[in-house]
């Protein structure tokens, strides 16, 4: 009969920690190499910050406090995707407005 309990709980602990929704679904260090990534690659500024706490993410873990390194890990990956999302809107409203540039110069003449 214990054996069955202990068998029962150590199923449902196992089913428990992979059911458990985690933000951050890769390892430290990608996340890191991804924050260094929008630094090159995207918004510099918020880059910076991304690194910043992509760095504390991994510290938090390897200290072994894991429920502050996913909130920090949550918020670089937030800055990353603002990096790369605010660099993209630049590009693209960049783009258009120097065609509506060159479209209105076209006009005037």
């Amino acid at each position: 009969m214990e054996d069955e309990e202990k068998a029962v709980e150590s199923l449902m602990s196992n089913m428990e920690a992979a059911c458990s929704p985690s933000p951050i679904h890769c390892c430290w260090l990608r996340l890191r190499c991804w924050a260094a990534t929008s630094i090159i690659c995207g918004c510099s500024c918020l880059g910076v910050l991304a690194l910043v706490f992509a760095i504390k993410a991994e510290e938090r873990h390897k200290a072994g406090r894991s429920e502050e390194a996913v909130h920090w890990g949550a918020q670089a990956w937030r800055f990353i995707l603002a990096s790369f999302a605010v660099w993209l809107a630049v590009l693209i409203l960049g783009s258009m407005l120097l065609w509506l540039l060159s479209y209105a110069i076209a006009q005037a003449e």
